[in-house]
């Protein structure tokens, strides 16, 4: 018995495969939105620049320290109204102890003054801007370097050096103050200077703003 297959259905079944493959890709292509343009600018944002935390923390710190010492007071005077502390409330205490003193009194006055020193005082040190910490590259990104990590770089520049045996750097972020030690002569000083600040200006001029360098030379036993 000689049997045939129906190789028209496989060719259908085949074809509509075919046709739902394309369909569904289309649709993920019509659904599938186009990108936004991002210009460069956009994309490479200025970051701010790193800053400390400042004194205002410190005066955060005192003010809760205060707020806990006045519920202390507040919770024992509750106590001994309870009658589980035995003794006087010492917010009757301090109330019986400045009950004497008059409003005019030389007392009065001095407090007075020493309290509206002291707000003027904290009042410039509370809102003054928060110290910078960094030092910015220039550079479009918003790239900051800390003062120790220059340290490091520069140091990393003077590595080598025929003339130096030792180096120490020092940076902040207006100053940076290097310590070598050299082999050669005292005459030659100036050419090691030379030496020193022409192998670290690379690094110094990739910044925002420059700090001030100062090279001073030890001449190891000569």
């Amino acid at each position: 018995m000689i049997t045939t297959s129906d190789t028209s259905a496989g060719d259908t079944s085949a074809g509509d495969t075919g046709r739902a493959l394309e369909g569904s890709a289309s649709t993920a292509r019509v659904a599938a939105p186009p990108a936004p343009a991002v210009s460069a600018e956009d994309a490479l944002r200025a970051a701010k620049p790193p800053v400390g935390t400042g004194a205002s923390p410190l005066f955060a710190q005192l003010i809760a320290l205060a707020f806990i010492g006045l519920g202390v007071v507040g919770v024992q005077a509750l106590l001994v109204s309870w009658g589980v502390v035995t003794g006087p409330a010492w917010i009757s205490s301090t109330v019986e102890a400045g009950d004497g003193i008059a409003g005019d009194s030389v007392l009065v006055l001095l407090t007075g003054i020493v309290a509206v020193v002291l707000g003027l005082l904290l009042l410039p040190v509370v809102f003054r801007r928060r110290p910078r910490k960094g030092l910015a590259l220039s550079a479009q990104t918003g790239v900051h370097l800390r003062p120790r990590d220059l340290a490091e770089v520069l140091e990393s520049r003077l590595e080598g050096t025929d003339t130096l045996t030792d180096v120490r750097v020092k940076a902040t972020r207006r100053r940076v103050r290097i310590t070598a030690d050299s082999v050669a002569s005292k005459g030659q000083n100036s050419q090691v200077q030379d030496d020193i600040e022409a192998r670290v200006g690379p690094a110094l001029d990739a910044l925002e703003r420059k700090p001030r360098l100062a090279v001073a030379i030890r001449n190891d036993g000569i």
